[in-house]
């Protein structure tokens, strides 16, 4: 490694690779780390992402990258309610072991330096205008001085706290799930399949995500972390995949847990931003952020190529990409939010209700003059929601 960069982004997950990749390509230094020996492995996620043309905004990315195209979403509600939306190419399934290195190669064709194993321990205070970086490698430790540090480096981010930014996961507004690979496809292909609610896992949910390519399914659960003691996430999934799916043969099993809580509301400091799942730009309601990330990603650098050009990285000048991803996606995740906290905190006769009018409103086979139909359901529902604080 060179002694000092332009800009050293922490993590080569989606959202970092896009950020170093767009500083690249306006002519800044750049030092893209990942502490793990490989880029996207092992995958921690369901894989489930935007559309294929909106990947391609951050491409090439070649199809091989893709496992499957997703035309809606069936959705298992209480007491027999379901909800069965379709959307032609609504979005696709990854294959995250290739996805995620097609990025951090398109930001070293374009100027990044990617070193792997590399794990950032430290972070200075800014002096004379920099940050060191204290970075770990199977060779020993290195000192890297930087004009901004970009914090990619995942749900459990440390370089936001280490700066003084308080990114930690507060327990109520923390998913823990699993994710089991299984052989073969357990439902549609075409759809990304959900359980929720008081007869399935209400604070939470249960799915099972296609990878038609590989003929596999991501089958997961997850929930809040609980308050007390109870069954562990893994004992509840593999206990949800036994009753729905006997059968199924089991290849592989990973965890972790999910920001559901929207965006930090600061997630900037003098010349450091903090990207991706580091600032919580995951859905609320479903737990995705490989678009968000990435969106973020080119948004940071955005705004940084601006601060370096004009030699302004204070955190009042780098709050206009606060700004930006507030317009983006900021705003939209705290209404996704809101009505997490909505679906969750309902009894089980409501929740039905909701799931009733949610089906006539948005689903495949539902008919929208069912609305009509039970209008005292319908304005019940709407009017629960709009008192919902």
């Amino acid at each position: 490694m060179r002694k000092e960069y332009d800009a050293v982004v922490v993590g080569a997950g989606p959202g970092g690779s896009v950020a170093a990749r767009e500083l690249a390509k306006q002519g800044f230094s750049v030092l893209l780390l990942e502490k793990r020996e490989r880029v996207g492995y092992p995958v921690r996620c369901g894989e489930a992402s935007t559309t294929f043309e909106d990947l391609q905004n951050f491409g090439p990315i070649p199809e091989e990258c893709i496992e499957s195209n997703i035309n809606g979403l069936f959705v298992y509600g209480p007491d027999n309610t379901k909800i069965d939306y379709y959307k032609k190419n609504v979005g696709v399934m990854l294959n995250r072991e290739k996805f995620d290195p097609c990025l951090a190669e398109l930001a070293v064709k374009d100027g990044a330096e990617l070193h792997t194993f590399a794990r950032a321990s430290a972070v200075s205070a800014v002096e004379n205008g920099k940050r060191t970086v204290t970075i770990v490698t199977a060779s020993g430790t290195e000192n890297v001085k930087t004009k901004v540090v970009v914090g990619a480096d995942g749900v459990e981010s440390l370089i936001g706290r280490m700066a003084g930014i308080p990114s930690g996961q507060k327990p109520k507004l923390t998913c823990c799930g699993v994710d089991i690979k299984v052989e073969g496809i357990l439902t549609n292909p075409e759809y990304l399949t959900f359980w929720q609610g008081h007869d399935w896992i209400n604070d939470g949910y249960i799915w099972s995500f296609p990878k038609v390519r590989s003929n596999t399914t991501n089958f997961g659960a997850g929930f809040l972390i609980p308050s007390k003691e109870g069954p562990s996430i893994l004992e509840v999934t593999l206990d949800w995949l036994q009753k729905l799916f006997p059968n199924a043969k089991i290849l592989g099993t990973v965890g972790g847990v999910i920001p559901v809580s929207g965006n930090l509301e600061n997630y900037v400091l003098d010349s450091l931003v903090l990207v991706g799942d580091a600032a919580h730009h995951t859905n609320p309601l479903t737990g995705g952020g490989i678009s968000a990330a990435m969106r973020a990603g080119r948004h940071a650098a955005q705004v940084i190529g601006e601060g370096l050009r004009s030699n302004n990285l204070s955190s009042e000048f780098l709050k206009k990409y606060e700004s930006l991803v507030e317009a983006d996606f900021g705003k939209s995740h705290q209404k996704q939010l809101k009505f997490r906290r909505f679906l969750l905190e309902q009894n089980k006769k409501d929740q039905v209700d909701t799931y009733h009018v949610l089906n006539a409103a948005l689903g495949k086979d539902g008919k929208k003059l069912d609305l009509l139909t039970h209008p005292l359901r319908t304005l019940r529902v709407i009017s629960a929601y709009r008192k919902f604080k």
